[in-house]
């Protein structure tokens, strides 16, 4: 919560609230992370069980999102935002292994 006495002090006590700024840094880094990881983790699946590794990432999408009480609007902006996310990792998976076949 905001408080007007502690923001005014300066120093380490009035960084108790991160800056948008970090937030955003933080949450780029994340998605930097998560994008690697699920390209390497679709990457390392066959082609056939793909399928079934991306409906589960949804269905755990859908349950966490349930958990946390989001509302409908705010379940489809997260659901919308992780399957951009994991679309953008499939592709990158298909690149690699494009890559990698041309290269042999």
């Amino acid at each position: 919560m905001l408080r007007a006495k502690r923001d005014s002090l300066g120093g380490a006590a009035s960084r108790a609230i991160p800056s948008l700024g970090d937030v955003e840094g933080r949450m780029m880094i994340l998605e930097l992370i998560a994008l690697m990881a699920l390209t390497r983790l679709i990457r390392l699946h066959d082609v056939g069980e793909r399928g079934d590794l991306m409906k589960a990432m949804r269905h755990a999408i859908d349950r966490k999102c349930h958990d946390a009480r989001l509302c409908g609007t705010d379940t489809e902006s997260a659901v919308k935002y992780a399957e951009g996310l994991l679309a953008c990792a499939q592709e990158q998976a298909i690149d690699l292994e494009k890559t990698r076949k041309h290269a042999c």
